[in-house]
């Protein structure tokens, strides 16, 4: 996989980070071989040589990929996405879909191989090439779009610490954003039910789906036109609240329609105890290793704020807002 991923680039260079120079502008290739129970402390040692390495973010105006291998049929994708956070939180961008993963058998492309005829290894591979010649082009933004189009999607009532976070920061975002709001509410939204690959190619072709609602009369429409997305999340159990969950699930239809490359995600998260990182990492499996969002740098913004308002509470939670929505119009 290293190979067929490497072969795309006209300059590679092997580094463990601790000759690694100037990294600004670089673009890297993180190969990962998980041990047995997804361990591998080589990676640990290399993140934290990173994040000693500098004061700041150590890997601002960088890009990345991972090709991760287990030796079982678990662990990859919770892996990755947990090397893609620590990463990103350092300053580190990825394209949509920035990780190829080899689990033992590589069942996982069964399905790949049943549309192209290929071998498991091969449909491996050609995912790998495909990783690579998009890493390849992939620019890490500099600025912000002049006018951009920024959605922010919630399922929170009126007095929600997670609002009161988004409005800090979106008084802060410049007046030609063009910001749009969906709220979803209990009930509005029916998950995904898996319609056959035929059914819902069928439904995304007229940029619908067979179960319509709102996903179909404003999701759909405005995820189309944004340039941004902003998933404003609450932690609920350490996982993303149903109707958001089902949200994204419903993107499939579209999805089979269109693809998210172009697209930046953003999330804000508020946790009455702990567990950002849960949120996270799930928001990067589904929706930019999975529905192909790119993650600009440190693309989170996060408390802890348990009881109603306490979010005000918060030291310099004023200060973080204001850098957040820096981020997202590009200022920093």
């Amino acid at each position: 996989m290293t190979d067929e991923f490497t072969s795309e680039f006209d300059k590679v260079i092997r580094t463990d980070f601790s000759q690694a120079g100037d990294l600004k502008g670089k673009k890297f290739l993180f190969a990962v071989q998980l041990e047995e129970l997804g361990i591998n402390l080589d990676t640990e040692k290399v993140l934290h040589r990173i994040y000693k390495s500098a004061a700041g973010n150590q890997l601002s105006d960088t890009s990345g990929a991972v090709l991760i291998h287990s030796k079982e049929e678990i662990y990859t994708k919770t892996a990755a996405s947990m090397l893609v956070f620590r990463l990103n939180s350092m300053g580190m961008s990825f394209p949509g879909r920035p990780m190829v993963e080899a689990p033992h058998g590589l069942r996982n492309y069964i399905s790949s191989v049943k549309r192209s005829g290929s071998t498991l290894e091969e449909s491996c591979l050609r995912e790998t090439a495909d990783l690579a010649r998009r890493l390849r082009s992939f620019e890490v933004s500099g600025g912000c779009i002049s006018e951009p189009r920024i959605l922010a999607v919630h399922a929170s009532e009126e007095g929600s610490n997670t609002l009161y976070l988004w409005n800090m920061v979106k008084q802060h975002l410049p007046e030609s954003a063009d910001i749009r709001e969906i709220y979803i509410p209990n009930g509005e939204v029916k998950d995904c039910e898996g319609c056959s690959y035929t059914i819902c190619k069928h439904f995304a072709k007229q940029k619908s789906c067979y179960y319509g609602g709102i996903m179909v009369e404003e999701v759909y429409p405005e995820i189309i036109q944004a340039d941004i997305l902003v998933m404003l999340c609450p932690n609920y159990n350490d996982a993303l609240g149903a109707n958001l969950a089902a949200m994204i699930n419903r993107l499939t239809a579209i999805f089979r329609h269109m693809k998210f490359y172009d697209k930046k995600l953003y999330a804000v998260i508020v946790s009455g105890s702990s567990g950002t990182e849960a949120i996270a990492t799930q928001l990067i499996r589904a929706l930019n290793m999975n529905k192909t969002f790119q993650l600009p740098p440190d693309f989170t913004v996060s408390a802890i704020a348990n009881d109603r308002g306490s979010i005000f509470e918060v030291e310099g939670i004023e200060s973080r807002a204001k850098d957040f929505a820096e981020k997202i119009c590009g200022k920093k």
